[in-house]
């Protein structure tokens, strides 16, 4: 697990030196805003649910802002935020109790979630950039399921697989001049390597590294099989959401997804 403590530190210092734009004034957007932080169409599928006096947690909250949005626009009973890095636990909590919306952050690896929240929400949300920050999709998908009570629905909207084949711009091997270009092998279990992160600060700091993983959409889909998921919506999109394949949006590549899940059976 040496690379999600090295990830660890590595968002830190990253969030402590994110770029002025990055997470600027939340409790402003949230209270101006209709829809700040997700996009239309996931926004659009978590309104079709009765979140009224449930509980929600998110996994992999980044700096708090999509799960305080639904703590702030949802009558919940309350929202659980779990992530890695101090520094943005610490952000998420304030902005939460600035708004005073019923949502709170803590800090840990997604993988070691204490038992006391076994069975615990009735809905899951998992946003762009989560799974890849796993070697183990499946273990990641079991952590989840445990803490979510049977009939429980988990909300995902993530990059789509695909666009792992896909060089983006920086990388030694990406062509400006054919930026649709397939680079990589689909099926290999691919380990990225990155001294930046990118949409935070464009800072690079060779002394931290984010270490990421690729995962076919076989894996995951199998992970949220095994572990007593019961697939309810799956969607495709040819936009992406991660602000790394923007240039090629609407041009028929699949680039980003939805899924809605149900868990009925036992992770395993």
């Amino acid at each position: 697990m040496d690379y999600i403590k090295n990830n660890k530190t590595a968002w830190e210092h990253a969030f402590e030196h994110r770029d002025g734009s990055y997470a600027k004034d939340l409790v402003t957007l949230l209270k101006t805003s209709t829809n700040p932080f997700f996009h239309d169409d996931f926004y659009a599928v978590i309104k079709k649910h009765d979140l009224t006096h449930k509980t929600i947690g998110q996994f992999c909250a980044n700096n708090g802002r999509e799960l305080c949005q639904i703590a702030h626009q949802f009558d919940i009973a309350s929202a659980t935020g779990f992530e890695l890095a101090r520094n943005m636990v610490d952000y998420a909590n304030h902005v939460a109790k600035t708004m005073q919306a019923p949502a709170h952050f803590i800090e840990t690896d997604v993988l070691t979630i204490k038992s006391e929240y076994d069975n615990h929400f009735d809905y899951g949300l998992i946003t762009v950039g989560a799974a890849c920050w796993f070697e183990n999709v499946h273990a990641f998908f079991n952590k989840v399921a445990r803490t979510l009570k049977t009939g429980a629905t988990l909300f995902i909207h993530e990059s789509h697989p695909a666009a792992n084949m896909l060089g983006a711009e920086g990388e030694v091997a990406y062509d400006p001049l054919d930026p649709k270009k397939l680079l990589y092998n689909y099926f290999e279990k691919k380990m990225w390597q990155e001294h930046s992160m990118g949409y935070m600060s464009k800072t690079v700091d060779e002394a931290n590294t984010f270490t990421s993983f690729s995962h076919n959409l076989s894996d995951i889909l199998s992970a949220l099989i095994d572990n007593g998921f019961t697939i309810k919506q799956f969607k495709e999109y040819d936009y992406c959401i991660g602000n790394m394949f923007d240039h090629i949006n609407h041009e028929g590549i699949p680039l980003s997804m939805i899924i809605v899940a149900t868990k009925n059976g036992t992770a395993q």
